[in-house]
């Protein structure tokens, strides 16, 4: 039962893709083995300068790994979470790369973390790294008879589990009834939400829960919209359109906003959006605040090049001086 339920879980995952403000993208490509990640220019072609001709295998310490979800930050940290499988267990897995692809060894053990809540039996769903260098993980947690649970917990910015968090470490769904995890997304001023499917009761259907930032709270239950999403779509995931939470079909795009300058190839213009979902994605890493923009009479000011109040002034002054003068002269010329 719990192998079943395991196998389905898989198909509900976090983004396998993300995209950058200049067209780059990073994807997981399973169809060889290892599996690989890949970087793409923004003319569509395998970036050299990533790893060997564009490419990375993917190293789980020897491990069998199923990856769910794909990140990368504004820094251009890669991370990636997975489930790693065992006889009659399944652990969770995050490793984070740096830019150029190598593994990096502030993270955990050489570059992977494997810290979970104890005593549970999961597929990890998604991942949401967050400005400290910490992630948070959603997770479908299997029960005994093979029940479905939503689960949330929090890695620290070292890769260990931040045991404040929930009951020892581990947040789960509030109530009796089964659920599963959907998706992980940044919400307004630093908080992050947790969207989940209800499978049993009275009311099934989705939920958000929302923790607040800075605080160790029990996430709280927020408000969202269906928006399009058909009630039968298996893939869904959660973003905020900037006033409210919305639901939205079918597989994620991750979208970056806010990366520096890397040498990941030329620039170009954003790459269009291949549908309207994706044309509706925000950005899922928020880190750098956009500047704000100019008033029309600042942009005005900017945009004169001559300095007009100083030469207004400067005549206006030398005609003063000439006025005084041309007094002083009078009793000289009596």
């Amino acid at each position: 039962m719990v192998s079943l339920l395991a196998a389905s879980a898989t198909v509900l995952a976090g983004p396998l893709a993300v995209r950058g403000p200049d067209g780059t993208r990073w994807r997981i490509n399973d169809d060889d083995e290892p599996v690989l990640l890949e970087r793409l220019a923004p003319n569509g072609a395998l970036d050299s300068s990533f790893g060997r001709h564009g490419r990375v295998p993917l190293d789980f310490g020897g491990a069998d790994a199923s990856v769910s979800a794909l990140r990368v930050d504004t820094t251009g940290r890669i991370w990636l979470a997975a489930t790693t499988t065992g006889t009659g267990s399944s652990a969770p897995l995050v490793q984070r790369l740096l830019p150029a692809g190598q593994p990096d060894n502030s993270w955990g053990a050489g570059g992977r973390s494997i810290a979970t809540p104890a005593g549970q039996r999961l597929m990890v769903v998604d991942l949401l790294p967050q400005p400290d260098g910490g992630a948070w993980v959603s997770a479908n947690l299997f029960g005994p008879q093979g029940e479905n649970d939503a689960g949330l917990w929090h890695l620290k910015p070292n890769g260990t589990l931040d045991y404040g968090f929930g009951l020892g470490g581990l947040w789960k769904r509030p109530g009796g009834e089964r659920s599963r995890a959907l998706s992980l997304a940044d919400g307004p001023d630093g908080s992050v939400a947790v969207g989940l499917e209800v499978l049993t009761g009275r009311q099934p259907g989705r939920e958000v829960y929302l923790v607040k930032p800075g605080e160790r709270q029990l996430p709280q239950a927020v408000p969202a919209l269906p928006g399009s999403t058909d009630d039968e779509e298996d893939d869904a995931y959660l973003l905020w359109d900037g006033a409210r939470w919305l639901w939205r079909p079918g597989p994620q795009t991750a979208e970056l906003a806010g990366l520096p300058v890397l040498s990941i190839g030329a620039a170009a213009a954003p790459a269009a959006a291949s549908s309207p979902a994706e044309a509706g994605h925000i950005a899922l890493n928020p880190f750098a605040e956009p500047a704000p923009a100019a008033s029309a009479a600042e942009s005005a000011a900017a945009s004169d090049d001559m300095p007009w109040g100083w030469l207004a002034a400067g005549v206006i002054g030398a005609a003063l001086l000439g006025f005084v003068w041309w007094r002083g002269r009078g009793p000289a010329r009596g």
